[in-house]
């Protein structure tokens, strides 16, 4: 056990808080870490004075708690506050290793999709954020990362090879490369390499795993390289992942690195889960 590590997940016992307390659980289990799943009460949702009895969060605990039952070996604790949705979730998972949250449903995902936060609350978001749906391929045995030779993109594949060494998946390096550079906020973090042709794409991808390789031997590591907008490559390579990972270019508010043109793209359309690292 990794002695006080910790994945926060954002919790309140609907299904896709619990798809994403699973995904945590798994997760925890594979890296020796414990699970907070913590549950955010906005009183913004309670105007008027009406919160839920002590008896509902008794039952959202239970639930949480049957959850984490087929992992044993996970330490599980459950957490309320009371705050702003996103800059007290944040907040809170500042000292984990990474945050947790289901794709859509209810109001917490609703914000940070939206990017109702502010910069000087969001600045503490310095973990991998994991937005968890159900891959359309389970059995893919396949981590897809953005690559464009950035440091962002390095840290997105360091990541995905950390979880790749625990999964048992190998780890696919993708390139986009497009025959005309296209304008940088178009393709926010991911833009195309200056390169001229498919066979420089090529190489700067092979470039960049035969490094990763050298640091991870014992991962299976690919590279390919996608003829068009990194987005729509991303997209269309989640179909058979595991998980997508993408990196951030390092900014201090969830809203930029949640909404940047490609991790938008990808976080609303990918057809399984998606970590954006930054």
């Amino acid at each position: 056990m990794n002695t006080g590590a910790h994945i926060v997940v954002g919790y309140d016992g609907r299904p896709d808080s619990v798809a994403a307390l699973t995904w945590a659980a798994k997760a925890a289990s594979l890296r020796g870490e414990a699970v907070v799943a913590t549950t955010i009460i906005d009183p913004r949702e309670f105007a008027r004075g009406i919160a839920w009895p002590e008896s509902y969060w008794a039952d959202v605990d239970d639930k949480a708690r049957g959850v984490l039952a087929p992992w044993p070996d996970v330490p599980l604790r459950t957490e309320r506050h009371t705050g702003h949705m996103i800059p007290t979730l944040v907040e809170v998972a500042r000292n984990g290793s990474m945050l947790v949250v289901g794709s859509k449903g209810h109001g917490l995902v609703a914000e940070m999709l939206r990017g109702s936060v502010s910069q000087s609350a969001a600045r503490h978001a310095a973990v991998p954020v994991v937005v968890v749906r159900a891959p359309q391929n389970p059995n893919s045995g396949r981590i897809v990362v953005g690559s464009d030779g950035s440091e962002a993109s390095a840290r997105a594949l360091e990541f995905a090879c950390e979880m790749a060494r625990l999964t048992g998946d190998k780890v696919v390096a993708l390139r986009a490369w497009h025959p005309t550079e296209a304008a940088p906020e178009r393709h926010g973090y991911l833009p195309p390499p200056s390169v001229d042709s498919m066979d420089a794409a090529e190489s700067a991808v092979g470039q960049t795993v035969d490094q990763a390789r050298g640091a991870h031997p014992e991962v299976a590591i690919e590279s390919e390289v996608y003829a068009g907008p990194p987005e729509q490559g991303l997209i269309d390579a989640s179909g058979n992942a595991s998980l997508v990972v993408v990196g951030s270019q390092g900014r201090s508010a969830v809203d930029e690195v949640l909404m940047g043109s490609v991790s938008k793209a990808v976080l609303h359309r990918a057809h399984s889960p998606v970590a954006v690292v930054h």
